[in-house]
């Protein structure tokens, strides 16, 4: 049923119990307009989209989470009944639904796209129909996505080693470096201006304001005690503070 049709059906019901308490309007003017606020409420405003009927929404909005190659999504929603839509009809509306949810984008990740067509290339030479692709591509496309994730998170892993190894190596061969962790020492130390400083966690205290770290001046990193340089709430507040000391003959 067309919205036009719906929309002449409210009217008349509204017209059928205007005359019964306690259904009244202020005129008979007032009806129509009431009934097209009901059909929005009940069905939504009119879409721009108009060649999208729900069986078109359903086959697209599938294939917003996959690659499909466009010709053939263009081919299949084309056999839909409904006006003809054309290869930007389909580009813009993908583009709409994978962008809809207040700015952040949804839809398979890039770098999965070319394997993703191979797959879908493969299944179709089987004789596989489109819509059986689509629905085997979703779970593809979870898997596919699932392992790239690993991978990228293992790749995550390994650079995040690779730089504490290269930073805890700037550190042992005496250049100047920030507060770095190394292998067999209880804490962090830097180095600025080639002299070598340890930050030493503090016993926690009650108040929120009370020192966290204590900073010393050491001469190796396996030295025991050090010269205090000072108590400081924050690792922020201690860096600056060896950014005063680093560059003075003596410290006092």
């Amino acid at each position: 049923m067309r919205d036009d049709e719906r929309l002449h059906d409210v009217i008349r019901m509204l017209y059928e119990y205007s005359a019964r308490p306690p259904l009244k309007f202020p005129s008979e003017a007032e009806i129509p307009k009431i009934a097209r606020k009901i059909l929005d409420a009940a069905y939504g405003p009119k879409s721009l989209w108009t060649k999208w009927d729900k069986d078109r929404e359903e086959i697209i909005g599938r294939a917003v989470d996959v690659w499909v190659p466009m010709d053939d999504l263009l081919d299949a929603l084309n056999s839909l009944p409904g006006e003809k839509l054309t290869a930007t009809d389909v580009e813009q509306r993908l583009y709409a639904l994978r962008n809809e949810h207040g700015g952040y984008s949804r839809g398979p990740d890039a770098a999965i796209k070319e394997a993703s067509f191979t797959a879908y290339d493969e299944e179709k030479a089987k004789g596989t129909e489109f819509i059986a692709i689509l629905g085997w591509l979703e779970e593809w496309t979870w898997g596919a996505e699932e392992r790239l994730r690993r991978q990228r998170a293992e790749e995550n892993r390994e650079r995040i080693e690779q730089d504490k190894r290269r930073v805890e190596a700037r550190l042992r061969s005496g250049a100047d470096c920030p507060w770095t962790a190394a292998a067999g020492i209880v804490d962090i130390h830097c180095r600025k201006n080639g002299r070598l400083f340890r930050l030493k966690p503090l016993p926690k205290e009650t108040s929120p304001l009370a020192p966290k770290f204590e900073v010393l001046e050491v001469k190796a990193l396996d030295e025991k005690r050090g010269t205090s340089i000072g108590r400081y709430r924050t690792r922020g507040d201690a860096s600056k503070a060896i950014l005063e000391v680093a560059y003075k003959p003596e410290w006092s």
